[in-house]
């Protein structure tokens, strides 16, 4: 498979590594295996209470703050995710050796992705030995965006630019920004969920967003920021001249409702079940939209 194919393939694993992890978030299942890279000492993890450890709930006391309880539900869950992982590890690498074959600029940024995935790997096991730290999980996500930044640009160095107004680009930019805010926002909104959920307990899931502090209220207000700017965006491109960035508007137009859709039933009718993960997915594939126009666009003369 080309190089192209190939990092497509790719990029694709990657989104569905973001979704895997955010049905880890969402069904707190992040420490269902509470260690790294095995899980209760086992590479295939328990399915059942006789499967583990002797002692387990005296061995893995410190890590599980308490909560030995074990789930085989959360377990497997966060395991489908690190071998999601792993597998996406794999393929950057493979699109890294493609990539070295390719060019050298396909190279560099296809390495210097692979680095980040890396680090991200090592970052996971952090993660779970700090029993899920508020700022290591927003790292967390800040390398992912990284990876697909690099991603995106790797696949279009050979690729012919598309010309358009130096407006329209500025405001692509800028939307992208303002993307990155919003999902910043969004992962500070989740890490004090989880204190939420931590402090009134499962059974209480009515009751958790209303119990959410100032960083929901900005994040929540900053959506309209956001609406807007790319209304303003959707409405330069429709009056200009640029039919290549005409589908790139509409698919802008459909994942941001999705996105708004799933935002109003989090806040609104409990957090049902999927919509936590759909909503993160959803907002790094317009993050990703905005990417790659921005990378293979150019401003005309």
């Amino acid at each position: 498979m080309t190089f192209q194919k190939f990092g497509f393939v790719t990029l694709l694993c990657i989104y569905l590594l973001i979704l895997a992890g955010g049905i880890v978030r969402s069904t707190g299942s992040g420490m269902g295996c509470p260690d790294w890279p095995k899980c209760f000492g086992r590479f295939i993890p328990p399915t059942k209470e006789s499967e583990l450890p002797l002692h387990y709930e005296i061995t893995y006391k410190e890590k599980l703050h308490g909560e030995v309880i074990f789930n085989p539900t959360k377990t497997w869950i966060e395991y489908i995710n690190r071998l999601i992982g792993a597998l996406t590890g794999l393929f950057v690498l493979i699109t890294t050796l493609l990539a070295y074959k390719t060019g050298k600029k396909e190279f560099i940024l296809s390495f210097l992705a692979l680095l980040l995935v890396l680090g991200n790997a090592v970052l996971g096991k952090y993660v779970v030995d700090s029993f899920l730290l508020p700022g290591v999980v927003t790292i967390h996500m800040l390398l992912s965006i990284g990876v697909l930044f690099l991603l995106f640009k790797a696949l279009q160095v050979k690729q012919s630019s598309i010309e358009t107004s130096s407006n329209i680009r500025s405001w692509i930019l800028l939307n992208l920004l303002i993307c990155v805010i919003q999902i910043i926002l969004g992962t500070q909104v989740r890490e004090e969920m989880d204190h939420v959920i931590v402090q009134y307990g499962e059974n209480a899931k009515s009751e958790w967003v209303s119990h959410l502090g100032m960083i929901y209220i900005i994040h929540r207000t900053f959506s309209w920021v956001l609406v807007i700017s790319h209304l303003i965006l959707w409405n330069k491109i429709k009056k200009s001249n640029f039919s290549s960035l005409k589908n790139y508007s509409t698919y802008l137009l459909v994942f941001l409702s999705i996105s708004l859709l799933t935002g109003i039933l989090m806040a609104y009718v409990d957090l049902p079940l999927g919509s936590q993960a759909i909503h993160l997915t959803i907002s790094l594939v317009i993050l990703g939209l905005h990417m790659n126009t921005w990378i293979k666009t150019s401003t005309n003369t």
